[in-house]
């Protein structure tokens, strides 16, 4: 692999990361800013709320199983550089346009457009930097790419408080979408003239030292999404992404609320937003270690240890978790209100830490498991699942608080432990994985074997 080769596509994959960054700082700004919107945007409810978030999440499914499914066949004509492009332009230029909405139609309205755009980066842009890195890079490059993930939702929840809840009023959530869109002008246009398109196929070990083109017809059929629902590793996965997101998602949305009301004093908001975000501040360094020590496994030979290290993260990350939402807030001194701002932060944390364990590696597996034809459809199933819970989560959540802000607690609770019980799936997938890991590899062994012979 030449030096030119590897400046380009660093260069492409900061770009991934910085857009990566702006479409969750976009999504940070809502939560810190949910009592402004019911205040200042017409026409505003909870349960409003709650169906804009459920809206936005199911049109994202529609983009993400389209461009996941339809990519392939779509870049026949145009390049997935161009589609992914157009895509990202789509979401930049909703949110800017959403900044000036008169009403909360106006506003769900520009918000489910941009989940088109935001729907197509999962299986679009991951399924290339799957084909831009080998297996014992996958793990950390797609730790960093959530690591953006986090990174952005904190910034926007900050810009958004800052400019919202804490300085501007009325108005302040509406210049926060403005800044945004500057912002993500500037990540859109270094990709379209310093970005580049990996090559199918040639990251992976069995192609390594393959002169040849690699023009492998790489067309999706109906079996071979078939068989991709047959690898057990892959569909525990994805069913424990289902549970997690049933709770990340609608904790994403509504934690800040619910901390607020936990404390119930003066300055409760701007406490719990300070408390959210130096404990959410754990997924920063978790989703890093998480990535490295599955490639540090892997390249040790110990393939199941990406199962291992996201099993043992997720178990704990989740109970740390559970302790930080549960446990009540004590302000009657200012002993307990230190008490209690050390031990949320301390144990929230942790939660986020070791929660984020997973993320790099189970990209990774789908990567390592997933021909390179069907890896966008398996992240596209990722980010599909992860949908559906926020949707189930955010309804349940938003309904059930809409006439008995009572019912808050016990909502948070719920998700809470269906993310706890999907946790264990991950014994499924380390008992499946380097199984079907090897499974791939000998086909893809197969295919140079083809491709040699009519050299």
């Amino acid at each position: 692999m030449d030096e030119n080769f590897k400046q380009k596509r660093q260069k492409t994959f900061r770009c991934f990361f910085q857009l990566y960054f702006m479409i969750y700082f976009f999504t940070g700004i809502m939560p810190v800013n949910i009592d402004n919107i019911l205040l200042y945007l017409p026409k505003t409810t909870k349960f409003g709320v709650g169906f804009l978030i459920a809206s936005t999440l199911i049109v994202g499914i529609i983009s993400i199983l389209f461009f996941g499914y339809y990519e392939d066949k779509i870049a026949e004509k145009y390049s997935r550089k161009k589609i992914f492009i157009l895509t990202n332009f789509i979401w930049i230029i909703s949110y800017g346009v959403a900044s000036v909405s008169p009403d909360y139609y106006y506003y769900l309205g520009f918000l489910t457009i941009s989940a088109v755009g935001t729907g197509a980066f999962l299986p679009i842009g991951f399924s290339m930097i799957g084909d831009f890195y080998p297996p014992k890079e996958r793990g950390k490059k797609f730790g960093v790419m959530n690591f953006s993930l986090i990174l952005g939702s904190g910034m926007g929840i900050i810009a958004g408080g800052l400019l919202g809840s804490y300085v501007a009023g009325s108005f302040g959530w509406r210049i926060t979408y403005i800044f945004g869109f500057i912002l993500g002008i500037c990540a859109i246009f270094p990709y379209i003239f310093k970005g580049i398109e990996p090559e199918r196929g040639r990251a992976e070990p069995e192609f390594e030292d393959f002169k040849g083109e690699i023009n492998y017809n790489y067309k999706i059929t109906f079996n071979s999404i078939k068989e991709l629902f047959r690898r057990k590793s892959i569909g525990s996965i994805l069913f424990y992404v289902l549970c997690s997101g049933l709770a990340t998602s609608t904790l994403g949305t509504w934690g800040i609320f619910y901390i607020t009301s936990k404390i119930g004093d003066a300055n409760a908001e701007l406490a719990a937003t300070t408390i959210y975000l130096i404990a959410g501040a754990g997924a920063l360094p978790g989703t890093i270690i998480g990535g490295k020590l599955g490639d540090l496994y892997l390249s040790k030979g110990k393939i199941s240890g990406r199962a291992i290290v996201s099993l043992i993260g997720v178990i704990l990350g989740v109970l740390f978790t559970l302790i930080f939402y549960l446990t009540p807030f004590f302000t009657a001194n200012s002993f307990q209100i230190i008490f209690s701002w050390i031990f949320f932060i301390i144990f929230g944390f942790l939660g986020y830490m070791f929660s984020t364990f997973s993320v790099g590696n189970q990209f990774a597996i789908y990567s390592e498991v997933c021909l390179p034809e069907v890896r966008s459809t398996a992240n596209a199933m990722n980010g599909l699942m992860v949908n559906i819970g926020g949707i189930i989560g955010n309804l349940l959540l938003s309904s059930l608080i809409e006439n008995n802000l009572s019912w808050l607690p016990i909502a948070v609770s719920l998700v809470l432990f269906v993310w706890l019980a999907g946790t264990f799936l991950w014994i499924i997938t380390y008992f499946y994985y380097p199984k079907e890991s090897k499974n791939c590899s000998d086909i893809l062994l197969e295919r140079r074997k083809e491709l040699e012979t009519k050299i």
